[in-house]
């Protein structure tokens, strides 16, 4: 069984949001200026918290580089971002076994939001390059 359906689905999800932003506009370190439109139901945040924890095939939003990255700018804030997002769907004081797959997630993330590797440019042309170097 997926992480999503131990939670609850995409209504979990869904009912995690509000909270999840108010914790953040509550927690100093963390600025939602252009970051609220994510938290509505069909936001990208929403949905890609529905593909991180296996309730989706597939992810079509925004990379998570530009989902995360402007709020969390370095290591110890994306580990209060973890946090806050652990807290709404752990309300229990005991760690769980899906606690820790979750924060096992949003480690193998890290990388992808703190340092995100530049991607090369790909070209394309519609026309052979050695008629276009005529």
């Amino acid at each position: 069984m997926t992480l999503y359906m131990t939670l609850g689905g995409r209504r979990t999800i869904i009912r995690a949001m509000p909270e999840l932003r108010a914790r953040l506009e509550q927690d100093p370190c963390f600025d939602l200026s252009g970051f609220h439109q994510e938290f509505d139901i069909s936001g990208d945040f929403c949905e890609f918290l529905a593909f991180l924890l296996g309730g989706a095939p597939c992810y079509e939003g925004k990379p998570v580089c530009a989902l995360l990255s402007p709020l969390c700018t370095c290591a110890d804030m994306y580990q209060r971002f973890v946090d806050h997002v652990v807290a709404v769907f752990f309300t229990s004081k005991e760690e769980t076994a899906d606690e820790e797959d979750l924060r096992e997630l949003m480690d193998r993330l890290r990388p992808h939001v703190l340092s995100p590797r530049p991607v090369k440019p790909v070209l394309v042309y519609s026309v052979e390059p050695e008629i276009m170097a005529l």
